[in-house]
């Protein structure tokens, strides 16, 4: 008899759903009602074509996605994936364990419900750095008159407007006391629900089927809630009409572990066609990739209802049909097992590298003191301490090229990249150091510089698919930056644009050329800027404030002029006009196409731009201020910056004269300076450019003072250079090193010393 009934609500609702959802056809949505499934803890590499059928039904007759659940905190409780719902943006709940959603009373099938503990999520979301809000996806629907309606607690908070309140709501099943489902709950009991739902004609049908909260050390518990969550979803498919739009999601990890969750659509998609093949979405331009905040986009699409202001996602469209079930399937494998691989292996990878080069270049500059206080040659260590730094600068470069390797199918995934970055730094270090180049002074470093800048451009113009889960790059769990530049990558890339023009510009001053120097340092920081700025490149907001200024000052250096404030103030205006044609142009785009600079002017027009300047200064300074380390980080760059100006007060002789050797290299590391104090300042998180700039900066320096130094017991000669007035050449004294390694038969000692 309960089966019967069962069916004959589902009849009912088949019956009469589609003349519900006439409006919304009109409006241009899809022709069924929209019905958003949310789980949380599930990933596809959970799932089995015997232990979850219903889910992975969704590969055959879906369009299918990881998705990055990433919400304010490391790991995403499901209060915090129902709430990036609710908001489209990124929000979360009180720091701390886990709580279940809940709602104030249990509601009365169909009656209205108050979300539990909402007047505190909204604080807290107004106190965020994003100042997401809650309430969002309910007020948009109540303005546009379309009936909603939520099956269980956290459908209930996507729903809520900004009052909590939702019009409509089921309980759906009860959830254990940590918040995990209860594998022994009838899942038919959500089929009834949902049924009854369905047959008050609505638009919007949010369920909650529940969160696997396993813990990792329990696999099979994790199994058991997992095929749970496949019956749940199961029966809630079976009381949906062929004609709805049906979104498939798990909205938060299972622990305190972030993954990449499970995404599917299936049904009639927003703008016509249906949900087959990927799921892509303009936020992340990834293809089988895309982010809790695109959910709400993707069900305001489905009504016909533009994007709220507000909501920083875009609406989820399918791509790629013709892939089969097989290749989707191994296409999702590659997005999340290296993503959720090279998490931890971050950390100690670098601190490898850096204490590698700390202990090489110490136990490589103590040997050349104690040879030249022994009359000893010392040109064939220094030479081959010079090599060195270049190749170490060239290792985060590599670490983008390693992913043209399947490192994360290998059975030691962690030896693998290991593995695949010495590959790849091998033939980039031969380039900077055997080309023809290798005769000047600074010829190493520009090539090792230019060759990381043109890596990362190649990147970018192909889709960002080596940034995306690089060493160094977006890393989709944290969910910053899925195409273009993230911070680390626009350091690494400016500050080898930035040696490039310093090695292109010094045998031009060199020749007494100061005109033709200043010509190729403006384009070389002109095809930078674009580059760095362009939507479909770089797509960097914070990045142009930055360059103009650092490449507009090596240009005015290099071509002798003065600064005055004059001439600093035609800089700032000029940043500024070049950001303003970026950003402009890029908000006359459709909105679901824009990037952050579009999406910045349209801040700025909705009174908020100041707002955003200022939680960007609050960001840095948390970051600057959050630990003791990290408030020494400043000062230590402030110690070398002193240094590096100043070389012989520090005893840095061979700084000092590759300086005198080299023209364009004082006003270069001026130049990079003022890069990264403005690309600290005005980014997001922009306090991890100056230590990522310093990994390329620094060893190159290295290189060029060590072959400096070596090149001082070489013959003498003058060149012109324009003075600083823009004048007649006036004469500068340098020095051309040996053509090779050896001191003139090991008869002619250096006599220089270099500060360790």
């Amino acid at each position: 008899m309960m089966a019967l009934s069962v069916a004959l609500v589902v009849a009912s609702t088949l019956a009469f759903a589609p003349p519900a959802v006439a409006a919304v056809r009109a409006r241009g949505g899809v022709p069924g009602p929209v019905v958003l499934v949310g789980t949380g803890g599930v990933r596809w590499a959970d799932t089995g074509t015997r232990a979850t059928p219903g889910l992975r039904g969704l590969l055959a007759d879906g369009a299918v996605a990881v998705l990055s659940a990433r919400s304010v905190r490391a790991a995403t409780c499901p209060v915090d994936g129902w709430l990036a719902v609710s908001a489209g943006a990124r929000a979360a709940d009180e720091p701390g364990p886990c709580r279940p959603p809940a709602v104030a009373d249990s509601p009365e099938r169909g009656g209205p419900a108050r979300v539990a503990r909402w007047d505190l999520y909204r604080r807290i979301a107004a106190a965020s750095p994003g100042a997401a809000y809650p309430g969002l996806l309910g007020d948009t629907l109540a303005r546009a008159s379309g009936r909603r309606v939520a099956v269980g607690p956290g459908a209930a908070i996507a729903l809520a407007d900004a009052s909590g309140l939702v019009g409509a709501a089921w309980p759906g099943l009860p959830a254990r006391a940590d918040g995990s489902l209860d594998p022994d709950a009838d899942p038919t009991e959500l089929t009834r629900q949902v049924a009854e739902a369905l047959a008050t004609r609505p638009e919007v049908v949010v369920v909650d089927v529940g969160s696997v909260r396993a813990d990792a050390a329990d696999p099979d518990g994790h199994a058991v809630q997992v095929r749970a969550v496949d019956a749940r979803v199961t029966a809630v498919l079976a009381a949906v009409p062929a004609s709805a739009t049906v979104l498939v999601v798990s909205l938060a990890d299972a622990g305190g572990q972030a993954r990449l969750e499970l995404a599917a659509a299936r049904g009639p998609a927003p703008g016509g066609g249906s949900f087959l093949g990927y799921l892509r979405s303009a936020s992340t331009r990834q293809t089988g990739l895309v982010q809790s905040t695109d959910l709400l986009p993707t069900l305001t699409a489905s009504m016909g209802l533009p994007t709220p202001a507000g909501a920083v996602g875009s609406p989820m469209v399918p791509v790629g049909t013709a892939a089969s079930a097989a290749d989707r399937l191994t296409r999702l494998d590659d997005l999340a097992h290296p993503a959720e691989t090279i998490d931890p292996i971050v950390a100690p990878f670098f601190t490898v590298v850096l204490v590698g080069q700390f202990l090489v270049y110490v136990g490589a500059l103590a040997t050349l003191a104690r040879r030249r206080r022994q009359g000893r040659s010392t040109g064939r260590l220094a030479a081959a301490t010079a090599a060195v730094a270049v190749a170490f600068a060239l290792v985060p470069a590599a670490t983008f090229l390693a992913n043209l390797w399947p490192w994360w199918r290998s059975g030691v995934p962690a030896a693998a990249l290991v593995a695949a970055v010495a590959a790849m730094t091998v033939p980039l270090a031969l380039v900077a150091l055997l080309g023809p180049w290798r005769r000047a002074l600074t010829g190493p470093a520009g090539v090792a510089g230019a060759l990381g800048a043109l890596i990362l451009t190649a990147d970018v113009a192909t889709g960002s698919h080596l940034s995306l889960t690089a060493l160094i790059g977006g890393q989709p769990l944290v969910g910053g930056r899925f195409y273009g530049f993230s911070n680390p990558g626009f350091a690494l890339f400016a500050t080898g644009a930035l040696f490039a023009a310093i090695a292109a510009a010094d045998p031009l001053l060199l020749a007494g050329r100061s005109r033709a120097a200043a010509i190729v340092v403006a384009t070389i920081g002109g095809m930078a800027t674009l580059v760095d700025g362009l939507p479909g490149l770089g797509s960097d907001f914070g990045g142009p404030p930055a360059l103009v200024p650092a490449f507009a000052y090596l240009t005015l250096r290099v071509a002798g002029v003065r600064l005055s404030w004059q001439r600093v103030s035609a800089v700032v205006a000029g940043t500024v006009a070049v950001l303003a044609v970026l950003a402009v142009g890029d908000w006359l785009r459709p909105p679901d196409q824009r990037t952050h600079l579009g999406r910045f002017v349209q801040t700025v027009l909705d009174g908020g731009g100041w707002d955003v300047v200022t939680r960007k200064l609050d960001q840095n300074l948390g970051i600057v201020t959050g630990s003791p380390v990290q408030l020494v980080l400043p000062l230590i760059t402030l110690a070398v910056g002193i240094a590096l100006a100043r070389p012989r007060r520090w005893h840095l002789e061979a700084l000092a004269v590759a300086y005198e050797r080299s023209p364009a290299l004082r006003p270069g590391m001026a130049a990079l300076a003022v890069l990264l104090v403005i690309g600290f300042a005005v980014n997001d998180s922009g306090a991890a450019i100056p230590p990522v700039a310093a990994m390329v900066a620094l060893p190159l320096l290295l290189s060029v003072a060590l072959r400096a130094d070596r090149g001082r017991s070489g013959r003498t000669g003058t060149v012109g250079v324009r003075g600083a007035g823009g004048g007649q050449p006036a004469a500068r004294t340098w020095q051309e090193a040996p053509a090779d390694d050896r001191d003139d038969d090991g008869r002619q000692q250096e006599r220089s010393q270099i500060a360790t």
